[in-house]
């Protein structure tokens, strides 16, 4: 019986002379031959050029973000984006029971705050990363990419973070007025002065006091660090005659003596930020202003007798915005962007009002209420997008989405769900 099974399968035979047609009815070693042009020596150099021009690009991109591309930026993009501790997303509620607009901020697409009880950061899914207890009743928060500078306004007692943990607590001789903090970990906190108005104290990443200045003419109410932390700029006040006055001190860290002192009469300067290496843009109740270091004369860049209701700064793109208004409400707003030199990038007419306002490349984005007007470059209105109830700031991340920041929640939005119609245009 199972010699027939055997015999009956020996019987079968391959057709070894059958040819396979292909869907355009080609044999297949045809159409094989046709697909093969290219010989091995030809396909090499595509594919040694292909990795050329991938190499170039990525030394392209290295150089131009060389800046961010620290061991300490690497270690939190790898620990924290690349291998998980994914959150749920977007909406995340907030830590404490409130988050002042200014202590809210964003690097690489993850958020920092302040609250009035903790500090917190998320990373781009919205996963908790560090929650650091402050003891600061009225916290204040300066940050530079991946560094974080807490203070009490008024108090003694300061903080210094990272993206995933406290680094040092300290204590002030008296109480802080001001303070700012370098992407290397150099900070800076001005003070009530012992027989001086104010005195400004800079420390290296180890905690280290490495510079001292006494002021004697000025309140310096607004300091900022230089991109590498071997300076800064700082503004205070002072009258002169009833009328006030703001004095300016440009100072290297390794000079006793400021590189630049400049007086700005019949104004006070709200914030300062240095937006490209040497140059630095204030914000005053009547005018802004650009400092270059080394120049005998600072710019000027008028409101043209409008109110100033809101301003950014954007050093990623070496710039700065303001919202001037067009009426006594605040609302009506002409938005503009200034290059670091005080020059007008572009202009925007904003009939809304601009309660929170963030500026990234070509895009201008405002907040009104609870929706969200960003603009391109041509003033036009590309997209009208509701934020959600209680909406307080906005970031934008990209041309197209937005942190937002509420009353208890921070958000991630999508501009483009919502693009501007005819009517929202008008």
């Amino acid at each position: 019986m199972f010699k027939n099974k055997k015999g009956r399968y020996s019987e079968k035979k391959i057709n070894r002379d059958r040819k396979v047609i292909s869907y355009e009815d080609m044999p297949l070693e045809d159409y094989e031959q046709e697909k093969t042009d290219l010989s091995p020596a030809a396909v090499k150099k595509i594919i040694i050029g292909v990795a050329i021009a991938l190499v170039a690009g990525l030394i392209v991109f290295a150089f131009a973000n060389r800046d961010k591309l620290t061991p300490a930026n690497l270690s939190v993009w790898w620990t924290y984006d690349v291998l998980g501790n994914a959150g749920r997303g977007y909406p995340v509620n907030i830590v404490g029971t409130e988050v002042k607009s200014n202590n809210f901020t964003e690097n690489q697409n993850r958020i920092a705050y302040a609250s009035d009880t903790s500090f917190v950061t998320l990373n781009s899914t919205g996963s908790e990363i560090a929650n650091v207890q402050l003891r600061h009743s009225k916290p204040v928060m300066k940050a530079c990419e991946n560094r974080f500078l807490t203070y009490g306004l008024g108090e003694k007692e300061y903080q210094v973070l990272s993206f995933d943990k406290a680094l040092f607590t300290g204590e002030a001789q008296n109480v802080i007025y001001t303070g700012d903090i370098a992407s290397n970990g150099v900070y800076c906190f001005v003070t009530e002065g012992d027989g001086f108005m104010s005195e400004l104290y800079v420390f290296n990443s180890d905690n280290n006091r490495i510079f001292k200045y006494s002021f004697s003419e000025y309140y310096v109410n607004a300091v900022a660090l230089n991109n590498d932390g071997s300076g800064c700029v700082a503004c205070g006040l002072s009258s002169d005659g009833g009328a006030m006055k703001t004095g300016v001190y440009v100072l290297d860290f390794g000079k006793e003596e400021p590189v630049n002192t400049y007086v700005i009469p019949n104004d006070a300067i709200i914030d300062c930020k240095y937006i490209s290496g040497r140059r630095a843009a204030l914000v005053g109740d009547n005018a802004s202003y650009v400092i270059k270091v080394g120049a005998e004369e600072y710019n000027t860049v008028s409101y043209e007798d409008k109110p100033m209701v809101n301003y950014c700064f954007s050093p990623k793109t070496g710039s700065f915005a303001l919202a001037l208004s067009k009426s006594g409400d605040g609302r009506s707003c002409t938005l503009i962007s200034y290059n670091d030199n005080g020059d007008k990038i572009f202009e925007v007419d904003n009939k809304y009002g601009a309660e929170s306002l963030s500026v990234l490349n070509g895009t201008m984005a405002v907040l009104d209420g609870n929706t969200i007007y960003a603009y391109n470059k041509a003033g036009e209105l590309k997209y009208s997008c509701d934020a959600g109830t209680g909406s307080r700031a906005i970031i934008l991340i990209s041309d197209k989405t937005a942190y937002v920041l509420s009353i208890n929640q921070i958000r991630l939005v999508d501009l483009s769900r919502n693009p501007a119609t005819s009517d929202s245009a008008k």
